[in-house]
């Protein structure tokens, strides 16, 4: 599912999101959590009844429950956002809608490629050798996936794999057509 910001027209900033899709180490994140909140039920019903004090108890659980699922539950719902602002691409993974982590701020000039991750460009991408790897996309397997090259003396080789919609790969040509242009050599 991608959202647009509607914004990108004359150079305004342009953002949109891509939220994670459904796989298996998500529904394992999900069970793995349920399970969690119905073992700190049942070890709090039993504190309580082995100490003989089941009403405070039965009032604690359903309070410290609804706390633990407020700041937990939000690692179920993953999404990425791309911010391309002033020539530069900001990539955030989003918890729950409310937690925001830059993973990744490039200038896009920086770039010094930007494939498709297809059979095609699998050997340029694998030759790069990138000593750092952020995948900020629905799946690895996505139709619609690209990954950004580039190097800097802080972090050394650097990958991004990413699903540009249509506006984002003409804001990248905008700011550095060469590095897009090296997937039609």
């Amino acid at each position: 599912m991608n959202t647009d910001s509607g914004f990108g027209a004359n150079g305004a900033p342009y953002e949109y999101t891509v939220a994670e899709q459904k796989n298996k180490a998500l529904l394992f994140r999900r069970i793995t959590l349920i399970a969690v909140y119905i073992l700190w039920a049942a070890v709090w019903l039993i504190a309580g009844i082995a100490i003989r004090l089941i009403a405070p108890f039965l009032a604690f659980i359903p309070i410290t429950l609804w706390i633990l699922i407020f700041f937990s539950w939000r690692l179920t719902q993953v999404e990425y956002e791309y911010s391309f602002f002033s020539g530069a691409l900001t990539v955030s993974r989003v918890l729950g809608g409310r937690t925001r982590r830059t993973l990744v701020e490039v200038p896009l000039k920086a770039l010094s490629s930007v494939y498709p991750c297809t059979d095609e460009f699998a050997d340029r991408i694998d030759a790069f050798r990138a000593d750092r790897t952020v995948l900020a996309a629905s799946s690895s397997e996505s139709e619609t996936l690209y990954a950004a090259l580039w190097s800097d003396d802080e972090n050394g080789r650097q990958a991004l794999y990413f699903e540009p919609n249509e506006k984002a790969l003409e804001i990248i040509r905008y700011y550095n057509a060469s590095a897009l242009s090296a997937a039609k050599r």
